[in-house]
């Protein structure tokens, strides 16, 4: 049984930088948070005739780009613990031109068998 503060969960997930997540996990965040913005999207160009709707829905859109942003960058740098990599390595994702490689890199290449600085298993909080 793992102690309260070291429990999986949604927060940790998307928010927090401690620990490691596998490919699928960072992948499917991945996936999750292009859903949210297409979703976004669609709603604005669904109500563009009507102001105020499309005015909430641009606000909607801004806070998710926002929070996605934030969240990427956490998964981000839990995929780089996977691997054996320090986190600001991250920020590779935000420089326009390497940001497909370092994506395809992050979702393809395996992550560390066993324990390494960053915590004992994978897809859990470190320490």
């Amino acid at each position: 049984m793992t102690p309260e503060g070291r429990r999986s969960s949604m927060t940790w997930l998307f928010f927090s930088p401690s620990g490691r997540i596998t490919r699928l996990p960072f992948f499917l965040s991945w996936l999750f948070w292009l859903l949210i913005g297409g979703f976004l999207v669609a709603q604005m160009l669904a109500h563009e005739s009507h102001k105020t709707a499309l005015a909430l829905w641009t606000l909607a859109l801004i806070v998710s780009g926002i929070v996605s942003t934030l969240s990427i960058a956490m998964l981000a740098i839990k995929r780089l613990h996977d691997i054996g990599y320090p986190g600001p390595l991250a920020l590779c994702l935000f420089i326009p031109v390497l940001s497909p490689i370092v994506f395809i890199a992050l979702c393809l290449w395996p992550g560390t068998e066993g324990p390494n600085e960053f915590g004992q298993r994978s897809d859990e909080p470190g320490a």
